[in-house]
């Protein structure tokens, strides 16, 4: 039975007329008569009555008509899957993030995605800085977004966010009403930051931004999430430098004050570009347009 005959018989069931039927079909009627001929042999019964001025379907023809309809549609959904599948319009993408960006970019990059792929799964996946290289190596993840990378490595990246930093500090803290100010202002204060292991290039940009005032930070307490420290501070803990959308955190206790001079911290998209899934392209397409 070929798909061709199935194709043939739907446009005569529709047209039911041979010469209109072939015309659509950008055949002649004798060879569409001929496959016609051949499905019912295939078949084993006729599925048209034909009459001098007139083509009806048989009851058999009939529900032929229904249920090849069904799997003829069933068939072009498959193939048309198969190719946005192809070209990355359909699939599934894993995408490696880290705290940090949940508070910026992270929420844009994936509603403008699934706004222009929505049949494409998205399976976010929170990670330190420090293990994102590993996990888009060995293909547990497709993307990762994240600081740039302080050491050597074969992944490809595009810079897609950039921000400065602000300070926090405690609200009863003597500069919490100052508009800006500099790190040096802080230079007596202890600091609540994260080991440099977790995240390299911010804490490069935090140790940077002090030594430019002639101090290294006295640091009290080392955590991993820049959640916390922000909540370590509210607690009278101590002051930190974090990244400015950290200010959307709006907790009780903190305080967030501008920050002079400050250096410019950059996040960005990471991939293998021996990772064989289609989506990953049309990722990084997508957060080039956000």
């Amino acid at each position: 039975m070929d798909l061709r005959h199935l194709r043939s018989f739907l446009m005569l069931a529709e047209t039911l007329n041979f010469s209109r039927a072939a015309q659509r079909l950008n055949m002649t009627q004798p060879p569409l008569s001929r496959q016609i001929a051949a499905l019912e042999a295939s078949v084993g019964t006729a599925l048209f009555w034909r009459h001098s001025r007139s083509v009806v379907l048989t009851p058999a023809g009939e529900q032929f008509r229904k249920d090849i309809s069904r799997v003829i549609g069933d068939l072009d959904f498959a193939v048309e899957a198969a190719r946005s599948a192809a070209y990355g319009e359909r699939g599934k993408l894993t995408l490696a993030f880290t705290m940090y960006a949940a508070w910026n970019v992270l929420p844009e990059l994936v509603a403008t995605f699934s706004h222009d792929y929505p049949e494409v799964t998205l399976s976010l996946s929170e990670t330190l800085p420090r293990d994102l290289h590993d996990l888009l190596i060995q293909g547990e993840a497709d993307i990762g977004l994240s600081f740039p990378l302080r050491f050597e490595h074969t992944l490809q990246y595009k810079p897609v966010f950039r921000e400065a930093l602000c300070a926090v500090v405690p609200a009863n803290h003597l500069l919490a009403g100052k508009g800006v100010i500099s790190a040096g202002d802080l230079a007596r204060d202890e600091f609540i930051t994260f080991p440099k292991s977790t995240a390299p290039a911010l804490h490069e940009a935090v140790t940077t931004c002090c030594e430019s005032y002639g101090f290294e930070p006295a640091i009290k307490v080392e955590t991993q999430l820049q959640q916390t420290i922000v909540n370590l501070v509210a607690k009278g803990l101590g002051v930190a430098l974090v990244p400015d959308s950290m200010r959307k955190l709006q907790l009780e206790g903190a305080v967030f004050v501008s920050l002079a001079d400050s250096p410019v911290i950059e996040q960005g998209l990471y991939w293998n570009e021996h990772n064989p899934n289609p989506c990953v392209q049309r990722f990084i397409e997508s957060g080039s347009a956000t």
